[in-house]
């Protein structure tokens, strides 16, 4: 039952520093410090220097904030920035562009067609783990990126791709991916200055993006052939009157969902199950049972993955504890009333749902990893759980990712069971840039029916 907007408690977090605020906390713990603003109210406000930041701790308005995108268009701390340097793709274009750019880009990404893409993961990840040796230790961060990384290549670029290309793409997304969050964390403090090679490593990646996306563009022009990926469906789609994108849309467009679905990102899900996996053998057992019973020897196909409940659950479970998109902004469009507050046109507003996903209100025992918690759907749970974001802007591509996910996990599990080395014990703590990401992570990989 939805609330009024007097039961809901207003704040200001403590600690803030004279002229500083509360960006040192940010920057250095800034996962104990939004996990700590719930305990003080359900709407509180943070301040990054002088700049105030309105941080949503309710599901109830997070719900709101994220379903109403023309009074809390997408906004807040450095999105011109980003929209300035990432261009207008689906991703960072304003309300206006949105509806237009979301129902040209839908298509591929629709339930149906991403089952179409489940041959090319299954075959990428057993090009990588092909590679593997039993009782190897491998990095499995490293190991898993290049698996991502190559699925959202081939799926992108089926053809009138190098190797080198691929190699290069990589290397330009991961480094726009740390680029961003450096690059406005310091225009917002004023101290980019200070950091002039970074800089410029971060242009040169990003113009040399966006050189392959428009070298690729003008091949499959040229060529005038129909490739069966994603880039093709894109310079096919027509909008509502008939027009197609331009190449710019089309750059901008690819740009944004290789920067929003980084393979890292795909990757670090997957490397955080196995690690929780390893944590929990009980669980891992259960897992690997399933496995074997619903697919045997077989790959996975669309009909199997419906069937691989469990193994879908741990995905959900580990989203859950791990959502890459660990920080929404949104701005505030006109002059609104939020939890009792008059908020003006610009106030800047943050849900994140790193921190919805670990109240114990919302799911109890929350550091508890229990992928049982998703065989029955507690009430309120769709609005509190939003590891893709919600509303008109949610991402286009959950589905996609959830299946490549699911995909690869089982495919990996169908072989190998995989162990970090017995003295690492200690919490395995996750990289915090622009997005939410696995570290390094050292396992053994070991043939199943192998293992002494």
């Amino acid at each position: 039952m939805s609330r009024t907007r007097s039961d809901f408690r207003f704040a200001d977090a403590p600690g803030a520093l004279p002229g500083l605020g509360h960006t040192l906390r940010v920057w250095r713990t800034p996962l104990s410090f939004l996990s700590s603003l719930p305990s003080q109210g359900d709407l509180v406000r943070v301040r990054l220097g002088r700049l105030p930041v309105y941080v949503v701790c309710h599901p109830e308005l997070a719900d709101q904030v994220l379903r109403d995108s023309h009074t809390y268009p997408k906004g807040g701390p450095g999105y011109a920035q980003i929209r300035t340097l990432l261009g207008d793709g689906i991703v960072t274009c304003p309300n206006a562009k949105h509806k237009r750019t979301r129902r040209i880009l839908q298509p591929p990404f629709q339930r149906t067609r991403v089952a179409d893409y489940i041959p090319t993961m299954v075959e990428t990840a057993d090009a990588v783990t092909g590679a593997w040796r039993s009782g190897v230790p491998r990095d499995v961060m490293r190991e898993m990126t290049a698996v991502a990384a190559m699925i959202g290549v081939r799926t992108m670029f089926a053809a009138e791709i190098t190797e080198h290309h691929r190699d290069e793409t990589h290397a330009c997304i991961e480094e726009i991916i740390g680029g961003i969050h450096h690059e406005v964390l310091t225009s917002a403090l004023g101290v980019r200055w200070l950091f002039p090679h970074r800089t410029r490593r971060f242009h040169r990646a990003l113009t040399s993006f966006e050189q392959i996306i428009d070298e690729v563009i003008f091949a499959y022009r040229r060529s005038g052939g129909e490739h069966a990926d994603i880039l093709s469906m894109l310079m096919a789609a027509r909008d509502d009157v008939g027009e197609p994108m331009s190449d710019r849309e089309v750059r901008d467009n690819v740009i944004n969902m290789f920067t929003a679905a980084t393979a890292a990102g795909r990757a670090s899900a997957m490397v955080w199950a196995l690690h929780l996996l390893d944590r929990h053998p009980d669980i891992a057992r259960r897992v690997q049972h399933e496995i074997d019973s619903v697919l045997g020897g077989d790959p996975p196909d669309d009909a199997a993955l419906r069937r691989l409940e469990l193994t879908r659950h741990v995905v959900l479970e580990t989203l859950r504890l791990y959502p890459h998109g660990w920080l929404v902004f949104r701005t505030v469009a006109t002059p609104v009333e939020l939890a009792g507050q008059i908020l003006p046109s610009g106030t800047s507003l943050l849900v994140s749902p790193y921190q919805l996903h670990r109240q114990p209100r919302l799911f109890p025992d929350p550091e508890r990893f229990d992928p049982d918690r998703w065989a029955t759907e507690a009430p309120g749970l769709r609005e509190a759980y939003i590891p893709f974001g919600n509303g008109s802007r949610k991402c286009l591509g959950e589905a996609f990712a959830l299946t490549e996910i699911v995909v690869v996990l089982a495919r990996v599990l169908q072989s190998w069971t995989l162990h970090e080395q017995a003295a690492s014990s200690r919490p395995l703590v996750p990289r915090v840039n622009a997005l939410l990401q696995a570290p390094p992570l050292v396992m053994t990989p070991q043939l199943r029916g192998s293992r002494s």
